[in-house]
């Protein structure tokens, strides 16, 4: 588990085999390529696959084609001319068909809109040609929006009629007529108003009704017609379906490789590139290779991480089972090549504090199996993450003795005498019942508990940071930081003074356990840089000013102990998403009526399922996102900097 090992690689032979190797290293999907930065010689011509590719593609496209990536070893044609030319053997019969197909189904919407508006003009029993050759009067067809039809009363004294044939909720249908002497002031007039005017076409001389008809029979003559030629294209996808993907496929692949050719040096008939490859798959990656030519070389440099240059791509190599939290390390931002995969840590500890916050048996049991339904059916990369949650909160489900909240099933931890005892004896001095009757009572003991996670992983965080330190050779980080060494025993110093001090009355706050573990390390953080410098041998290259040094290293300590704070605190949301957990489902058992003594009804059966549908759905989106938090926040923040650059292999996607 961790960060795949990579080999710098440099490929180089005749340049006339540079297209296929680079066709081999898209193949391979693992090998990234380095750009060298410059533009050689007879590496800048236009792409000459690219028109082709587009044409072939939108043909692909408009004939329902799904471009896959398929063998094209079979596929003959390796020019651009080729290509060329098989797109002309198939595009006569594609243009013909495509054209009367556009054409047919231009005016069949020319129709249908027509014969839409023709359907408000029904009644109108003068024909089209009669009003439209009146010689002395304007005739205007269209529609005006309904709460402007009242404001034509005011104009009635004008000359000019308006005459509707049919409302809808919001136009009127219908036409005005004018005198031709006064059109302009008409149709001024209706514009102000909204009136949006038709144009029939001039092939309509009957009536409304007539041409109603006459439109009916062109619209199913043109139907028919478009589609037997969409009958045709379907067979003509048909038959070009065996080689059309292959020779699709290979011309993206000639295309993208063209562009690619920038990133090599070519130099007296050789060309030359390099590019990053995980260590494991030089292999697959040279075999590649060598079916493309026996005279392309390749040479494989293994790179150590001590010391790895920060441009070296990032790929992460975990187990299954901790797999799909790579999600969350990739949100916050990689780890660099030479540093630390957190993966195992995040998912460990995401599952543990979602389990303890959304603790219930059969809750988890029913996200576990909706997370491998899931996975099933989807790529969401959550899915398996439900899968593995849900486990742990029947894990802790068990803890908390609930199964879809019912506390009657399974004994909770607080019924357990054994056990429970012994948490008596361990946090004795807070009066804890030695005999409580809810998880309400045992609060305190909850939110304690909360409070030791929160400790112990603040504490794992600033460990890893310490140790990452000393690997990464900075010493004097390691030590004098305030997520370093002094940081640890000045943490660890305080949680255990005030724990002993007020939870067991035990005195070991004395002077020297003061002034030892709690003052010093403070005041090794207070003069860190001085200490550092001193370390490693260093000078400050800037001036010393002692009150500046004193107030910004005095805020810098305090919001260290700020933080300290606060990041303790965070973790009390773990024991009140616990408490919250069981007042949901309380409010769910009341809301069913259920009592000790009171019958299983179907209303209690559907209050219960109902409720706990709810309650998983927006509980568990919380816990899923204050887990988040707390990882992103109180973890992360004290050791990890995601800067590293995804490992990003060449590859041809027929969909881009």
């Amino acid at each position: 588990m961790g960060i795949e090992k990579m080999s710098l690689l440099t490929i180089e032979g005749p340049v006339g085999d540079l297209d296929g190797a680079l066709m081999a290293c898209c193949r391979s999907r693992e090998f990234q390529m380095s750009s060298n930065g410059s533009v050689l010689r007879n590496l800048n011509e236009q792409n000459p696959y690219q028109g082709t590719y587009s044409k072939i593609h939108d043909m692909a496209v408009n004939l329902k084609i799904e471009p896959a990536y398929c063998d094209f070893s079979k596929i003959p044609y390796e020019t651009a001319e080729d290509f060329d030319g098989y797109f002309e053997s198939i595009s006569a019969k594609y243009d013909d068909l495509s054209e009367k197909l556009e054409e047919v189904s231009r005016t069949l919407e020319e129709h249908k809109t027509t014969d839409n508006y023709l359907h408000h003009l029904v009644g109108l029993d003068v024909s089209f040609h009669d009003l439209f050759s009146l010689k002395y009067v304007k005739l205007r067809i269209g529609r005006l929006p309904a709460e402007n039809e009242s404001k034509l009363g005011y104009y009635a004294s004008k000359c000019f009629v308006f005459v509707p044939f049919e409302r809808t909720e919001d136009y009127v249908y219908g036409i005005y007529l004018v005198p031709k002497n006064a059109s302009e002031f008409a149709d001024s007039m209706m514009n102000s108003f909204g009136f949006e005017r038709t144009k029939l076409p001039d092939y309509l001389e009957d009536n409304a009704e007539n041409a109603d008809k006459k439109l009916a029979d062109m619209i199913a003559a043109e139907t028919a017609e478009k589609e037997a030629v969409e009958k045709e294209l379907s067979d003509l996808a048909e038959s070009l379906k065996g080689d059309f993907n292959a020779v699709l496929c290979k011309l993206k692949y000639k295309s993208e490789c063209f562009e690619l050719r920038k990133n090599a040096i070519v130099l007296t008939e050789k060309f030359s590139f390099t590019g990053f490859c995980p260590a494991r798959e030089c292999k697959k990656l040279r075999a590649e290779l060598e079916k493309a030519s026996p005279y392309i070389q390749c040479l494989e440099i293994p790179i150590e991480k001590k010391g790895a240059s920060e441009s070296v791509p990032v790929r992460l190599k975990n187990n299954w089972f901790v797999r799909p939290f790579e999600m969350f390390v990739k949100m916050y931002g990689l780890p660099s090549y030479s540093a630390f995969d957190p993966t195992p840590y995040v998912a460990v500890t995401y599952m543990i504090l979602f389990g303890l916050m959304f603790g219930d048996v059969g809750q988890g049991l029913v996200v576990t199996l909706l997370g491998l339904l899931l996975t099933k059916l989807t790529k969401n990369g959550l899915a398996p993450i439900m899968t593995r949650i849900g486990l742990f909160s029947m894990m802790g489900g068990c803890i908390y003795g609930s199964v879809f909240g019912i506390e009657t099933i399974i004994p909770p931890i607080y019924h357990r005498e054994n056990i429970w005892n012994g948490v008596c004896s361990l946090f004795g001095g807070l009066g804890i019942s030695k005999h409580p009757e809810s998880i309400f009572d045992v609060a305190v003991v909850i939110l304690l508990f909360a409070l030791a996670i929160g400790i112990v992983l603040i504490l794992i965080s600033m460990i890893f940071n310490m140790v990452l330190k000393f690997k990464a050779n900075k010493r004097s980080e390691a030590v004098f930081s305030v997520n370093g060494l002094c940081g640890i025993v000045l943490y660890a110093s305080l949680v255990t003074g005030l724990v002993c001090q007020l939870l067991y009355g035990i005195p070991v706050m004395n002077a020297v356990y003061v002034i030892g573990l709690i003052v010093l390390p403070a005041l090794m953080i207070f003069f860190r840089e001085p200490l550092m410098n001193l370390v490693d041998h260093k000078k400050s290259e800037e001036p010393f000013k002692i009150g500046s040094f004193i107030i910004g290293n005095f805020i810098e300590l305090f919001e260290a102990a700020i933080s300290f704070l606060s990041n303790t605190m965070s973790y009390l949301r773990v024991g009140g998403f616990v408490l919250s957990h069981a007042g949901f489902m309380l409010v769910v058992s009341q809301l069913a009526g259920v009592t000790s003594n009171a019958p299983v009804t179907a209303k209690t059966v559907i209050v219960y399922i109902i409720g706990n549908i709810v309650v998983m759905g927006v509980e568990g989106l919380l816990v899923g996102i204050q887990v988040l938090r707390l990882e992103f926040y109180e973890i992360f923040s004290r050791f990890y900097d995601g800067n590293g650059k995804d490992f990003k292999p060449v590859e041809i996607k027929l969909d881009s």
